[in-house]
């Protein structure tokens, strides 16, 4: 039945224009904003602590912003379910680094590719699902029925999916080793024994380590995806580029594992700096803090 309410709910969300969930999402985000409700808590203490230099102002702007930003990925997240392929990829307007991710494709070495939550991500499965054979990992919904609906919709363009366990980190491997294209997130908080801790933003934060035993078992060509919405006379449109990984991360199996996560982390700050509004800031990324010495920034003082 959940399922169901689901699937129906993003044929309904799936139905409005760029230019109507714009405004849509300006509401929801002043909404939660002044509810004062949980969503906008994580997202304020989150901002202030990566920039801790702005002004009361400041920071109730970039909060209403990234707030507006979250509440597009519901609209997104149905047009990746039931739109057209051609309506849903022609929201793309220029694909930038193109070439980096041909010639690495082109040398079946396997390519690593880093997408961290910075605008929209889930359009990337459309857009490499059609032009390259893509595998990617997903973390299972805390609701088990709602992962059938998750993994259809990025599954519709030839997308493996693989869910964030041992048999899906094998997976990952194996394709690796095939020279296939792999797609990861990883900013995503790790479990304890399953991450490293490095900087970012200034702070010391959980990082998967699964990126280094990849990058290390495997010499894949490591490279950053992202894609940013830009404002237009419709609503928005998107801007997908491809970048060189970090440095660290190209050093083959030689990589230390503290600089190859550093310097993935650093690589998304860079991506973070175009757009600060367009990072998922109401993610828990400093939940589990180093030594369990210091409370978690999100519990209620």
């Amino acid at each position: 039945m959940i399922s169901g309410l689901m699937r129906g709910g993003l044929w309904l969300l799936q139905l409005f224009p760029p230019s109507v969930a714009w405004l849509l999402a300006g509401g929801i985000s002043r909404l939660f904003y002044w509810s004062g409700g949980k969503v906008a808590r994580i997202t304020r203490l989150n901002l202030q602590v990566c920039y801790p230099r702005l002004d009361e102002r400041q920071l109730r702007t970039l909060c209403l912003a990234s707030l507006r930003h979250m509440a597009l990925l519901a609209f997104e997240f149905a047009q990746l379910a039931y739109w057209h392929e051609d309506k849903l990829l022609g929201q793309i307007k220029q694909v930038q680094g193109r070439d980096l991710l041909d010639q690495a494709f082109a040398d079946e070495r396997g390519v690593l590719l880093l997408v961290p939550h910075f605008g929209n991500w889930e359009i990337l499965c459309a857009f490499l699902g059609k032009h390259y054979t893509l595998a990617a990992l997903y973390a299972p919904p805390k609701l088990a029925a709602l992962e059938p609906v998750i993994v259809d919709a990025r599954e519709r363009y030839q997308a493996q999916m693989f869910p964030i366990d041992t048999g899906g980190i094998r997976s990952l491997i194996r394709l690796l080793k095939q020279g296939q294209l792999v797609a990861i997130l990883p900013d995503q908080v790790p479990d304890q024994n399953a991450g490293t801790y490095a900087e970012f933003f200034g702070q010391p934060a959980l990082t998967m380590n699964l990126t280094h035993r990849l990058i290390s078992r495997n010499s894949p060509t490591v490279l950053m995806g992202s894609v940013q919405r830009q404002r237009d006379q419709h609503g928005y449109h998107y801007v997908v580029r491809f970048e060189q990984g970090p440095e660290a991360a190209a050093d083959e199996a030689a990589a230390d594992e503290a600089a190859t996560l550093r310097g993935i982390n650093q690589a998304i700050e860079g991506i973070v700096a175009r757009a600060p509004e367009q990072y998922q800031w109401e993610y828990k990324r400093f939940k589990r803090p180093p030594g369990g010495k210091q409370a978690s920034i999100y519990r209620r003082q």
